[in-house]
Parts: structure tokens; C-alpha cells; sequence
């Protein structure tokens, strides 16, 4: 079984990300968040935590990966917390996510890129959770049927 730390704050498409990945069996997953959020049951959370090293290090031990969701006006600090604490716990490999399309932090993105590569563990920062669900290998939830709707589109 693979686990899985997802670390960062988590809006609606995250949680459904959550979601997702929590529905695989072959997966066991923790999240680290300062969001107040209802996770799935099968999820260990630790919520409303503020992104430190010691308590994500504490949240790291024995995962597999860390998937870092990060904003990307906080991405260079949230790298920085990442790359420290898993060095400290020796995490084969981070992801690293921006949940945003900022586009005005070029220095930002190319900073965040460089601590990664310099990281001394297999890294990667990519775009959205599209990028990290073809990753992971999960695919999207299917949308719910509205009866409404498909009986307005048809008539």
C-alpha cells in the first residue's frame, strides 16, 4: 500500500481531489492542512495545523510521497518547509503543486524550482491537480447525472 501525505491548504477542487484518492484502495492517505475541512473517514488529517517543519515531519514519517499544495504567492516558503522537513525524515520524493494560475511570480517559480532540483530526493513542482492526478494515476470522479438538465439538452 502506498502512502501518501497531502500537505497545503485544501479549497473545493482539493477536498474533491481528496476525495478521490481516498476512494483507492491501494492507497493509505494523511493530509496536513491549516484548512478546516471534513475529510473522508479512511483519511488520517491533521487539520488546522499551520505549515511548520516539526509538525510536518512528525506527519511525514513513513509515507511514500508528499503531494505539497501550494499558492503561488506562498510557493517558495511552502518548498522551503517541505524540502527541510523531508530531508529530516528522509521522503524518497515531493510534489509540489501550484493551486493557482498566477502568472505575476516568474522569480518565484523559478526560485521554487530551483530549491527542488537542489532538493537531494526525486522532485517535481507542476500545475493544478490535473498535472497531479495524471501522476498519480487517479482518474476524475464522474459528474453527476442531472436529470434536469439532460432532459432539457434532449427536448
Amino acid at each position: 500500500m502506498k502512502r501518501i501525505l497531502i500537505a497545503g491548504p485544501l479549497d473545493a477542487a482539493s477536498q474533491t481531489f481528496v476525495r478521490q484518492l481516498s476512494a483507492d484502495p491501494t492507497l493509505n492517505l494523511t493530509v496536513y492542512t491549516p484548512s478546516q475541512v471534513t475529510l473522508p473517514e479512511a483519511v488520517t488529517g491533521f487539520t488546522e495545523e499551520a505549515l511548520d517543519e516539526g509538525g510536518l515531519s512528525a506527519a511525514m514519517l513513513d509515507q511514500d510521497l508528499v503531494v505539497a499544495l501550494a499558492p503561488t504567492i506562498h510557493l517558495v516558503e511552502t518548498v522551503k518547509t517541505v524540502v527541510t522537513a523531508a530531508r529530516a525524515v528522509m521522503i524518497p520524493r515531493v510534489l509540489v503543486s501550484r493551486t493557482d494560475e498566477m502568472e505575476g511570480l516568474p522569480r518565484d517559480v523559478r526560485a521554487a524550482r530551483q530549491l527542488l532540483l537542489t532538493a537531494g530526493m526525486t522532485t517535481d513542482l507542476v500545475e493544478g491537480l490535473g498535472s497531479l492526478r495524471a501522476l498519480l494515476g487517479v482518474m476524475p470522479a464522474p459528474a453527476e447525472v442531472d436529470p434536469l438538465f439532460d432532459a432539457r439538452v434532449a427536448g
